[in-house]
């Protein structure tokens, strides 16, 4: 299969699985066989075909369509911040992702973070307290400061970071807050 055609399809099944979710929400059986009919009946039929070939994507599918209506879309609006967020920090997409997606998951200073630890061919950053502010020291890599344009938010950014699984938190012995940026984040400040 193309790569182009394994996008395509991501992106198309994850869309109908978020409609089927939002659409039959307590009037319809939500399991997985119900979603593929569903999905005939809305003329899919390449989609069903790649589904019902590929026992991976069944397994996968059949785990998400029998999840929780609010754990599924919980996920989805996940995945929906992360791909507008991506997509903002490529030229060509950004125009589309803010039409899309006004408000989107990622501040320009939370991708600023992650774009310094690129730069700064780094993986860890620690948070130290001075008095009444924070300073965050990178602690590998060709090292620094991770510079902050807003301190008023970035305990919103780096809390945002977190939750979309962008860079992961731990603590020093200390009690200080140490950020380390996972591969998703790397692409996304890339």
């Amino acid at each position: 299969m193309e790569p182009i055609t394994i996008a395509t399809a991501f992106g198309s099944i994850i869309g109908l699985l978020g409609v089927f979710k939002a659409e039959v929400s307590g009037r319809e059986s939500q399991d997985y066989n119900a979603f593929v009919d569903w999905l005939r009946r809305q003329e899919h039929k390449q989609l069903v075909d790649l589904i019902l070939r590929n026992q991976d994507i069944s397994g996968s599918l059949r785990v998400l369509v029998e999840d929780q209506h609010g754990q599924v879309m919980a996920k989805l609006t996940g995945l929906d911040k992360v791909l507008s967020s991506v997509a903002r920090n490529i030229a060509d997409f950004q125009p589309l992702a803010d039409a899309v997606r006004i408000q989107s998951g990622l501040s320009d200073q939370a991708v600023s973070v992650l774009r310094q630890m690129n730069e700064q061919n780094a993986s860890t950053f620690v948070e130290m307290r001075v008095r009444h502010s924070s300073e965050f020291t990178i602690l590998d890599g060709d090292r620094g400061e991770v510079r902050i344009a807003d301190p008023r938010f970035i305990e919103d950014d780096l809390l945002t970071l977190c939750e979309l699984n962008l860079l992961r938190l731990s603590y020093s012995p200390k009690g200080s807050r140490i950020f380390v940026i996972t591969r998703a984040g790397a692409a996304v400040g890339g």
